[in-house]
């Protein structure tokens, strides 16, 4: 058992349950191309070359350890490698179903302003942050109002810099200190404001039956939350979570997701069975009973990519 203070609930209760070698790794990020993969690779030495990932007895989170997000060099390279920044997401749509025209967001890791270019065509007036500086260029040349700030430094909030609904989208999971978003919200609150964190669905069908997603580890994520986590995380700096959502997966993408989850369908796939297709099609409208049942009894709660938490303001 390891002693290593779990970052959303401080407990220090935790078991090791994977190891992620960087260089390795990075082969998955650019097969192919062995200067990106070194490029990468020394990038992500400057804050470590392996890393344990830990599971909190307590709430349930894992994080890295050594907890420690990698450069900005780092993410330049990347994104450069890996198309990674999406127009459209579910839960903006989600977020936006609840937030009144005419009210202010703000959010939290914009990006290029996908989210902002949104909420402006819904109606709502609404500005970011990012770390990157290409990041904040790309809403400014939209006329999108976006700033440069970094969380661990202490800000100075007048009160037009307050607001009744802020987000953040696919952020929390690279930061190595999570606590800072939340503490950084409750600067930026208003009395009763409304915050929305999403992050990948810890039941999402990778989680679910533990197939190893790069991009869902360190260095490129270094935390992987629970509704536990983001409850005992959200306390600490005054912030109630009120519900955890989950973004809807079809039956359709289900029954693909337990099939090809199945032991014999990847022994067969090891194999090579399924080098012609219809012999894969075969196998899938075979196994298509045994999934249904699945779906309905142990996998009724397989959901597709992301989870969003809604937290209230409660310090007044």
């Amino acid at each position: 058992m390891s002693q290593a203070a779990c970052p959303g609930c401080g407990q220090d209760a935790s078991e090791p349950c994977e190891f992620i070698d960087v260089a390795e790794q990075h082969k998955l990020y650019a097969p192919g191309n062995p200067e990106m993969q070194q490029g990468l690779t020394a990038a992500a030495t400057e804050t470590a070359s392996s890393y344990q990932m830990l599971k909190c007895l307590h709430c349930g989170l894992e994080f890295c350890d050594p907890l420690v997000a990698p450069s900005a060099a780092w993410y330049q390279l990347t994104y450069r490698a890996l198309d990674l920044y999406s127009s459209d997401r579910w839960e903006f749509h989600e977020v936006l179903r609840h937030v009144p025209k005419g009210s202010d967001v703000f959010e939290f890791g914009c990006g290029s302003g996908s989210f902002l270019m949104h909420c402006r065509n819904h109606g709502v007036s609404a500005s970011g942050m990012d770390f990157s500086e290409d990041g904040v260029n790309s809403c400014r040349a939209k006329g999108l109002a976006a700033r440069q700030l970094d969380l661990n430094e202490d800000a100075h909030v007048s009160d037009k810099d307050r607001f009744p609904q802020m987000a953040a989208f696919h952020f929390l999971e690279h930061l190595d200190r999570p606590a800072t978003l939340f503490k950084q919200a409750a600067s930026r609150a208003l009395p009763s404001a409304h915050l929305w964190v999403s992050v990948p669905s810890d039941r999402r069908s990778t989680r679910r039956f533990g197939v190893t997603d790069f991009l869902d580890q360190p260095p490129h994520h270094v935390t992987r939350w629970t509704p536990e986590a983001f409850r005992e995380i959200g306390k600490q700096q005054g912030w109630r979570l009120v519900e955890t959502i989950y973004e809807p997966m079809t039956i359709r993408t289900a029954l693909w997701c337990i099939s090809v989850n199945f032991p014999s369908y990847r022994k067969w796939k090891a194999e090579g069975r399924f080098r012609h297709s219809f012999v894969e099609q075969a196998y899938r409208a075979f196994a298509l009973p045994a999934a249904l049942i699945q779906r309905l009894t142990s996998e009724r709660h397989l959901t597709d990519f992301a989870m969003l938490a809604h937290f209230v303001f409660d310090i007044h």
